[in-house]
C-alpha cells in the first residue's frame, strides 16, 4: 500500500510555532483559502479549476494531523470537504444537499488505499460541488412552489414521490404543479425525480449496495428497469459504474 503523500502536499513535522518559523514552513495563507472557498461559494466553476492547478502547482502547506502519512492526508481532505460544503450553504446550496454530499464524500475518503487517489477525489468534488451551487443559483428565482417541491424531492428520494404527494405538500393543483415545474425546470417532475434518484445510486455504489438493494430503496420497480435507467443516463451499467468509482 502506498503511503507517501502526494508532491503537491506538504504537512509539517511539528506543531510547535517556533520549530513552524524556524523551518520556514508556514501554512498555507488564510487568504489563499478564502480565496479559494468563495470561488465554490460563487459557483464559478472555471475559477475553482483555474484556482485548483494554480495551488497544485505549487506547494499546499498543513499542519500535521497524525503520525501516519495516510491518515494525516485523510484527515486533511475531511477538513477541506467539510469547509467547502459550509461555503457552498452560503452560496444557496440546499442544506440537505450539502451535508449529503459532504457525508458521501467523506464516507469515499475513509476507504481509499493511498493518498494520491485522495488528492484526485478530492478535486473532482471540489468541482462538482461548485457546479451544485452554479446550479443551485437558477433556483433563488423560481417560484416558491417549485422551490418547496424541489427541497422536499430532494430529501424524500427513499419515498413514494407523486404528484398528488408533492401537490399535497406544495398547497397546488397536482395539473398546476406540473405545469409549474416543467415551465420552470425545464423537465417533467418525473423525470426530474428519476434523475436524481440515479445521482443518488451512485454514492449507494460506493456503500458497495447491491444493484437490488439500491432499486428497492430508491423506489423503482424491478432491478431490471433500474439497471435500464442507470444505463441510459451514465451510458454504462451500475456493476461498470462501481469499478470507476473511487
Amino acid at each position: 500500500m502506498n503511503q507517501t503523500v502526494p508532491a503537491e502536499i506538504r504537512f509539517m513535522e511539528t506543531t510547535d510555532l517556533f520549530s513552524e518559523r524556524e523551518s520556514t514552513a508556514l501554512h498555507t495563507p488564510y487568504e489563499t483559502e478564502l480565496q479559494f472557498y468563495s470561488c465554490i461559494q460563487n459557483g464559478d466553476v472555471p475559477r475553482t479549476t483555474q484556482m485548483l492547478q494554480s495551488l497544485l502547482q505549487q506547494t499546499v502547506v498543513a499542519g500535521r494531523l497524525s503520525e501516519h502519512p495516510l491518515t494525516q492526508m485523510k484527515y486533511w481532505s475531511v477538513a477541506c470537504i467539510t469547509l467547502a460544503t459550509r461555503y457552498a450553504i452560503q452560496g444557496g446550496l440546499d442544506q440537505t444537499e450539502a451535508f449529503n454530499f459532504s457525508d458521501e464524500s467523506i464516507f469515499a475518503i475513509d476507504k481509499m488505499p493511498d493518498a494520491q487517489t485522495i488528492l484526485q477525489y478530492l478535486q473532482s468534488r471540489c468541482i462538482e460541488l461548485t457546479k451544485q451551487v452554479d446550479q443551485c443559483r437558477d433556483h433563488r428565482n423560481y417560484p416558491p412552489a417549485v422551490r418547496k417541491c424541489l427541497h422536499y424531492i430532494h430529501t424524500h428520494l427513499h419515498a413514494a414521490l407523486s404528484a398528488d404527494v408533492l401537490a399535497q405538500h406544495c398547497g397546488l393543483s397536482p395539473e398546476y404543479l406540473c405545469l409549474l415545474f416543467r415551465q420552470t425546470v425545464g423537465q417533467t417532475m418525473r423525470a426530474y425525480i428519476r434523475a436524481q434518484r440515479l445521482e443518488y445510486a451512485k454514492g449507494m455504489l460506493r456503500e458497495n449496495k447491491s444493484t437490488s438493494e439500491i432499486a428497492y430503496d430508491l423506489g423503482f420497480c424491478s432491478e431490471s428497469y433500474f439497471i435500464k435507467c442507470f444505463r441510459e443516463a451514465y451510458g454504462m451499467t451500475p456493476g461498470a459504474m462501481k469499478k470507476r468509482l473511487p
